[in-house]
């Protein structure tokens, strides 16, 4: 589930999927119910998932952890595009006004999903690292006065 280059691990392919199925969950919504908008908070969300869990595998630099929210942003940008074209009955019309549209869409996913995977990393940073005890040890080392 992990790609690897070279020695390196660098996508993390569930944690994109479990953003991923988080973010279309928000989109329908969003769609439907609600105001267009919130499609972007559920692209942050899921990227923010997708980053958390990812660094709770193997612990990412920030231009990885951006990816996974880059790939969250790509993926949740194309579904739209299909969904609104599905909704409005494979009209000739639509496909014209969102083939222009999908880059300004899928573009401003990209851009918020790339911060989405930064907050997950730092999200990750403050809450989900455990401590161990040398860690601590020096921790407490360090806290003493001479």
């Amino acid at each position: 589930m992990i790609v690897k280059f070279g020695r390196k691990k660098m996508i993390d392919k569930k944690s994109v999927i479990i953003g991923l199925i988080v973010s279309i969950v928000i989109l329908f919504v969003s769609l439907y119910y609600v105001k267009a908008e919130v499609a972007f908070i559920g692209v942050l969300l899921g990227a923010i998932i997708a980053s958390y869990l990812a660094n709770k595998k193997n612990q990412l630099k920030v231009v990885e952890s951006a990816l996974h929210g880059i790939l969250v942003g790509i993926f949740v940008g194309v579904a739209q595009i299909l969904i609104i074209y599905i909704k409005n009955g494979f009209s000739e019309n639509i496909a014209i006004i969102l083939l222009i549209g999908a880059a300004v869409i899928i573009g401003a996913y990209i851009i918020v999903g790339a911060l989405g995977g930064l907050v997950g990393t730092l999200v990750y940073v403050k809450f989900g690292r455990s401590y161990r005890n040398s860690d601590m040890e020096l921790g407490e080392l360090e806290d003493q006065p001479e």
